[in-house]
């Protein structure tokens, strides 16, 4: 395991608040994070040469891994097109609990503002973050690759976005007849439906 903390980035369909339980039962905590390709250099190559030098180190006791392929620590974003944006995209997961010998321990994502104060702030999407992490590698003989599991154990929220839709969006719609809203703040039947809602 090795800690590190990531450039500036931009949240990408963050879930660090609360875990999110689509695919875990256990739930998990995990946001993408893009990063300008020219300032993730540095943290690709610290990323590459952990996940290399842990395969070297495995192979010496079992010479199988030797040939096992190097999983990538990051991706290209391309467009709708297929275009490369210039950001790289990398990928943080934590399971929200995990099985101990002492039992079951619950896990947070620690969040703090741009003064490093903690904050209960929702991050959403296109928030500027960085990210304090743990680098786990791996050597997986069922896909026969060797990797590295990058798990977040703190964001630092440098600039917050605001939530999705706005005034931009509003100007989008046009006035209907049917469904008006008598007080939607105060309405438990609305509320409940929004928390169920898989937007």
């Amino acid at each position: 395991m090795t800690n590190f903390v990531t450039p500036k980035g931009i949240a990408v369909w963050p879930k660090l608040n609360a875990p999110d339980y689509k695919f875990n039962v256990d739930g998990e905590y995990k946001t993408t994070l893009k990063i300008e390709a020219s300032k993730s250099q540095d943290l690709i190559k610290q990323l590459e040469g952990l996940r290399d030098a842990y395969r070297d180190e495995e192979a010496k006791s079992n010479p199988k891994v030797a040939k096992y392929d190097l999983a990538p620590v990051y991706e290209e974003e391309e467009d709708d097109q297929g275009n490369l944006t210039g950001f790289n995209l990398f990928k943080f997961k934590q399971k929200a609990k995990i099985t101990t010998r002492r039992g079951d321990m619950e896990m947070k994502v620690a969040l703090y503002d741009s003064n490093k104060t903690p904050t209960d702030a929702t991050v959403t999407g296109g928030s500027t973050i960085r990210v304090a992490a743990s680098a786990y590698t791996y050597a997986m003989p069922s896909t026969r690759r060797v990797g590295v599991s990058l798990r977040p154990s703190a964001i630092q929220i440098i600039q917050l976005a605001q939530g999705s839709g706005g005034a931009e969006a509003l100007s989008m719609f046009d006035k209907e007849d049917g469904f008006v809203a008598d007080n939607f703040d105060n309405s438990s039947e609305a509320v409940a439906v929004s928390d169920d809602a898989d937007f």
